[in-house]
């Protein structure tokens, strides 16, 4: 039975940084959701997930290099270990439970996990475990539907990967040097160095790579379209309240930061009628197909993708500055 008490993760259509505001709370270190986003480089992540002839599929979201993600969350004020394997073959069963000792062992101790895949293929918080019926207790979009247990022989689902993070020790961060990471993050993750080198369009060329699919015949997934057109925007807007706080506290690196904030509203503004268009979760039904439609909509993400371009130069601006 768990140790610690149910946590319920945090309103965020990125899931990974629901849980991560929701330990750090728990940690007594809260954070606000654009601080959380944007330095942990939630803020600015973006993957085409791009799969054979079909494009703007649902798992770009979360395909985000995990190594990248642990440095980026010591930013957020401690460090984090991983536990992060693919599950085939032969030794499933023995990787799978040492997982599961490695997750417990983190829950005595009064630490919660991050953890991938219970209930649904995104991100809770790991809060517990119950021995008798061997499972853990999670809190996703759906525990308050469907309840927080989650049987260890249904974990992780199709999907075929484990990935568990756990806060360790609080970091000694100076912060100045965690807002120039922060900073560098972004920029690394606008050209898509926050991902595997799988052939997956990322960062601003992503959003070209988006507008072309629209511009061409192939399939652009509906239901996945709408999904991360939803998060891209939520992303975007956290980002630009991050760089603005920013702003106000580096007078020296002020007008940079202050521009680059409104170069990210200015994409989400560009982006804003395709949230229209392909509402989620719904996609609009025939629209992605619509011919008018389509061209509409890689107009509008090349805007963004101009506008995101122009974010990534005021920050480079902005990392001079501090650094200066």
């Amino acid at each position: 039975m768990p140790s610690i008490p149910p946590i319920p993760i945090a309103q965020n259509w990125t899931s990974a940084a629901g849980a991560l505001e929701a330990i750090l709370n728990y940690l007594g270190e809260p954070l606000p959701r654009h601080a959380v986003m944007g330095l942990s480089g939630h803020a600015w992540h973006f993957c085409l997930g791009t799969r054979g002839d079909v494009t703007a599929l649902p798992s770009g979201v979360a395909d985000i290099d995990p190594a990248w993600l642990v440095e980026a969350y010591a930013r957020t004020g401690f460090t984090w270990e991983r536990f992060g394997v693919p599950l085939d073959g032969a030794d499933e069963a023995r990787l799978k439970g040492e997982a599961i000792v490695w997750a417990r062992a983190r829950l005595d101790a009064g630490r919660p996990l991050i953890g991938w895949d219970f209930h649904l293929h995104e991100h809770a918080v790991v809060f517990g475990y119950d021995q008798a019926r061997d499972g853990f207790l999670v809190s996703d979009v759906l525990t308050p539907d469907v309840g927080s247990f989650v049987a260890t022989a249904d974990w992780p689902s199709t999907v075929g990967r484990i990935e568990l993070l756990a806060p360790g020790a609080p970091t000694p961060a100076e912060p100045i040097e965690t807002i120039s990471m922060a900073l560098n993050g972004a920029i690394d993750a606008f050209a898509g160095g926050d991902g595997a080198h799988d052939g997956q369009p990322r960062g601003t060329a992503g959003l070209r790579a988006w507008a072309e699919a629209f511009e061409g015949d192939g399939e652009v997934d509906r239901a996945g379209n709408a999904y991360i057109l939803a998060v891209l925007a939520a992303a975007r807007t956290d980002g630009a309240a991050f760089l603005a706080d920013l702003a106000d506290s580096l007078p020296g690196a002020g007008e940079p930061l202050r521009t680059a904030a409104q170069a990210l509203n200015d994409e989400t503004r560009a982006l804003s009628p395709l949230l229209t268009l392909f509402p989620f979760p719904s996609g609009g039904h025939g629209n992605v197909a619509n011919p008018g439609l389509r061209r509409a909509a890689a107009m509008a993400l090349r805007r963004a993708a101009g506008h995101e371009e122009d974010a990534a130069g005021h920050i480079r601006a902005a990392i001079a500055a501090i650094g200066s």
